[in-house]
């Protein structure tokens, strides 16, 4: 268990049962079906002595906040209480010891008042997060103002994004976000799936990366100087896919200006991307991520960095910096 404050919820026990209860009200779980399932859920935070106390103090706080206070679960937590119960996990520390004091005499007063009338939950509506096919091309038309000034041309045009996989969501939910790739390319009308194959074929993917270790020459050239006199620069693949997000709910998914165009097998930097089952570069970072209430802006800001720059491509559509050339220049410049 970890202790980072002497708050009642500054543990993972109390967050855990916290969490685990309000939950199951949020999914729209009875009063009585939720502390049942909480119990049977939380049973081996119950049978330990030292997470006990814990327990019954997150419950009740819980249930009291939300106008569902129990008696049996009240006094629980009030014998503990008057046990100082969780008071060994301060050790020596006068300071935690003290402060956790304080919460239990707190957590004490509150639950000996009049408890909130009960709160109703709604159920969340949970937007789909994933609703591409393996494989689909879209067609994304630009909308919006952009300070960038090449991309303020860009306005009224389209771009294409094919979704090549899958990964979980990065803000801390269950939910399966897309994987994409974004073809370095702009069309002044609707592409075809003539447009797609043509562009598969004869055009690189869009770089996603904005690093300020970027230094770009005509060819690219990126160069990220590292404390070793035997290996003074570091240099990988590019990052070249993103997951997409929405942080607002289905109002963010920007359908109007999406138009599904073929599915077809294209450029696939799937090895580039892949460990431990989880897409990610090779060095352990997330591939970059992008919030579909902003992604007309954010990608133009992408188009305004790369859409003159020349590119080394390296198998199917995965780029190297800096160029192999380049690379063993650096080596015999360094030996």
């Amino acid at each position: 268990m970890g202790t980072w404050s002497s708050s009642l919820y500054g543990n993972d026990t109390t967050c855990d049962v916290r969490d685990t209860y309000i939950g199951l009200l949020e999914k729209q779980s009875g009063s009585l079906d939720a502390y049942n399932k909480t119990m049977e859920t939380c049973r081996s935070f119950i049978e330990d002595e030292s997470e006990a106390p814990l327990f019954w103090y997150a419950l009740a706080e819980s249930q009291w906040k939300t106008g569902r206070l129990l008696p049996e679960v009240k006094d629980k937590a009030l014998e503990w209480i008057d046990k100082k119960g969780g008071i060994e996990l301060w050790g020596k520390s006068k300071t935690g010891a003290t402060g956790w004091q304080k919460t239990l005499n707190k957590l004490k007063n509150k639950l000996n008042t009049e408890q909130r009338k009960e709160k109703r939950f709604r159920l969340k509506i949970i937007p789909n997060q994933n609703p591409w096919e393996l494989n689909d091309v879209y067609a994304f038309q630009i909308q919006g103002e952009t300070t960038f000034k090449y991309a303020k041309t860009m306005h009224g045009k389209y771009i294409l994004m094919q979704k090549i996989g899958e990964m979980e969501s990065t803000k801390n939910s269950p939910d399966i976000v897309m994987i994409v790739q974004i073809y370095n390319r702009v069309f002044s009308s609707l592409p075809t799936v003539e447009d797609v194959h043509d562009t598969i074929q004869n055009y690189s993917l869009l770089p996603l990366y904005s690093s300020p270790d970027i230094k770009v020459e005509g060819y690219i050239s990126v160069i990220k100087k590292i404390p070793s006199s035997h290996n003074p620069y570091q240099y990988g693949p590019i990052c070249m896919s993103a997951h997409m997000e929405q942080y607002k709910l289905n109002l963010c998914y920007p359908k109007d200006d999406l138009h599904f165009i073929c599915n077809t097998k294209g450029i696939s930097n799937i090895q580039h991307y892949r460990k431990d089952s989880k897409w990610r570069l090779e060095n352990g970072l997330l591939c970059k991520g992008y919030d579909w209430h902003e992604f007309a802006h954010s990608i133009c800001g992408d188009f305004e960095r790369w859409h003159d720059t020349k590119i080394d491509t390296v198998g199917d559509g995965t780029f190297e910096y800096p160029t192999r050339e380049q690379q063993r220049q650096i080596q015999e410049e360094f030996m």
